[in-house]
């Protein structure tokens, strides 16, 4: 059900503080950022000393290769003077060069066994099609010369420049820079994540604090706890201060809009006595003449009869005055000291009742009530037992009226809260044409108007949809109207301040 309330449309400015004109210095990228902060500088250190390991192991490869070449040049240079099988397991025997391919030939062009094994790799095709995406020049470089044997059969020593090594260990130290990068920024991300949910987290509060303002329930912002980021906490200060000059503004309206009610009832009780007072007594001297006229014209039955039919009609006259005097006055002011109950209220709506169904006379709306007896003697403010007299009233008017209904049914039914506070429902559900939409009812002047400002006032909470009894296929919905008070809400809104 649409719940209707009538929040105040502006709400008291009031005037800004020293506090509220100061900017607040503003905690929440520190808190975002201190742990990442952190992070950062941990990554720092990290690549620091990689880089310096990275170093060590380079600066070791490169004199490792430095003496390497010195070892193979040594090698080569005693190569006269060694026979075939010497000088070739010397030359197996040498490290791998760094950036160099040895190649040795005999005299007939053809590599010699092992020596290519022994002196350095051959470059392979992959590295090759890397190095010529980057750029490197593809010719290769070399450097021959021959080197005498005892046979006089010299051979050949070529040494080819090869970038594989060089590229193989750029491409390593490229992959280490870019794993240590990505697992900070891994790192870093998932740390700002984990500060950033750690310091929004009564953000939700907040969100769901506003979100039961738009329900009308402020009890979830006076419950906020104390935010732990200073930011949080001026918006949840802010909230609770709207909440409290939305309570104030509201409570200041309901006074108003309670003595606006007190104004019509008194004005009620002028017109309901006038109506006693003047034109009562009027009618009474008017009936005493009618029957002076009766018995006077005792000889002349015609005239008699019209005397006595003048008679009938005042009298008829004076009982609709006093139903009129009733309903304009349930009960006299005076009584307000005396403690009303609920069982007050039953012969007021009886009586309400009982009007409406003799004035269908059984062709038209049938009205019933349903009233729970059980608590009778449950004590109500006297406004709240007049206002759930004004809007019986003017409800049931409304469906005699308007609703071209079959059957009405006004109940008033009692709850005990959890907190033992009882609660009155109040309703009105009828079979009839129903509404379409109840604000342009509101604008037609239809009376919901009234209700619903009366129930407002009052404390409670009205609602209205289409009643379960009606039937929508046949074009019949139905109307439901209910009304929500609490006692004590009532007898606050009768204390004027």
């Amino acid at each position: 059900m649409p719940a209707l309330h009538a929040p105040p449309s502006t709400l008291a400015a009031s005037p800004p503080s020293d506090a509220a004109a100061t900017p607040l210095p503003m905690e929440l990228p520190r808190l975002v950022m201190r742990r990442a902060l952190a992070v950062a500088l941990g990554a720092l250190a990290l690549a620091l000393l990689l880089g310096l390991l990275r170093v060590r192991e380079d600066t070791r490869r490169e004199m490792e290769g430095s003496f390497a070449l010195a070892q193979a040049g040594a090698v080569l240079a005693t190569l006269a003077d060694r026979d075939d099988t010497a000088a070739l397991q010397a030359l197996r025997e040498l490290p791998g060069l760094r950036h160099l391919v040895l190649t040795l030939r005999d005299a007939e062009g053809r590599a010699l066994t092992g020596a290519g094994e022994a002196a350095g790799a051959p470059a392979a095709p992959g590295w090759s099609r890397i190095g010529a995406l980057l750029g490197l020049e593809s010719a290769e470089r070399s450097v021959r010369w021959s080197v005498p044997r005892p046979d006089g059969r010299p051979w050949s020593v070529e040494l080819t420049a090869s970038p594989d090594s060089e590229l193989q260990e750029a491409l390593g130290n490229l992959a280490g820079t870019f794993g240590l990068l990505a697992l900070c920024c891994v790192l870093m991300l998932a740390v700002m994540h984990r500060n950033v949910r750690r310091a929004l987290h009564p953000l939700r509060a907040l969100l769901g604090a506003i979100g039961r303002i738009e329900q009308q329930d402020l009890g979830a912002v006076r419950a906020l706890p104390r935010m732990p980021v200073r930011e949080l906490e001026a918006i949840a200060q802010a909230l609770k201060h709207l909440v409290a000059e939305q309570e104030r503004i509201e409570a200041a309206r309901r006074v108003l809009g309670h003595r606006l009610m007190s104004l019509r009832e008194d004005e009620r009780q002028r017109l309901a006595r006038d109506l006693h007072d003047e034109f009562g007594q009027r009618l009474t001297a008017l009936r005493v003449d009618a029957a002076w006229l009766t018995r006077r014209l005792q000889d002349q039955p015609p005239l008699q009869g019209v005397a006595a039919g003048m008679g009938e009609q005042v009298a008829r006259v004076q009982e609709d005055v006093r139903q009129l005097l009733r309903r304009l006055r349930p009960f006299d002011a005076g009584e307000g000291a005396v403690p009303q109950t609920l069982g007050r209220l039953r012969p007021m709506l009886q009586e309400l009742v009982q009007g409406w169904s003799t004035a269908a006379q059984g062709h038209g709306t049938r009205f019933t009530l349903d009233i729970d007896a059980a608590h009778d003697a449950l004590e109500l403010p006297q406004a709240l037992i007049l206002g759930l007299y004004r809007i019986s009233q003017e409800a049931l008017t409304n469906v005699a009226r308007h609703a071209d209904a079959g059957e009405a049914r006004l109940a008033v039914r009692v709850e005990l809260g959890a907190d033992g506070v009882p609660r009155l429902d109040w309703s009105v559900r009828d079979d009839g044409r129903g509404l379409d939409h109840l604000e342009a009812a509101l604008q037609r002047g239809s009376g919901l108007a009234g209700i619903k400002d009366r129930v407002w006032a009052l404390g409670g909470d009205f609602d209205w949809c289409a009643a379960a009894s009606g039937d929508p296929s046949g074009g019949r919905p139905g109307l439901l109207l209910r009304a929500r008070f609490t006692v004590e809400a009532a007898a606050a809104a009768e204390v004027h301040p």
